[in-house]
């Protein structure tokens, strides 16, 4: 049951990483998205290809997120299981 924890534990770790770097590309590309006058400012800012940045990520960032709130669930539960012993 200890391996379970851990390796949730370092799963969930993992993933807090991965999902603050997908955020903030999800995030650049959402304000590009609320606000098109950007891409007129620098090429940087390309209103397609944003769009289409920010659609492939939204699957990848909620798959993600799902694993997170499962390795968190298991690192919640476990010391009330773990007391019941």
């Amino acid at each position: 049951m200890t391996k379970i924890y851990l390796f949730a534990k370092q799963i969930h770790n993992y993933l807090v990483i991965i999902i603050a770097i997908v955020g903030i590309f999800m995030a650049e590309t959402g304000m590009v998205l609320k606000f098109p006058n950007l891409s007129h400012i620098s090429p940087i800012f390309d209103y397609e290809l944003s769009r289409n940045i920010h659609n492939q990520l939204s699957a990848v960032f909620s798959i993600l997120f799902i694993l997170m709130a499962i390795t968190g669930l298991i690192m919640f539960i476990f010391p009330h299981l773990k007391k019941r012993k």
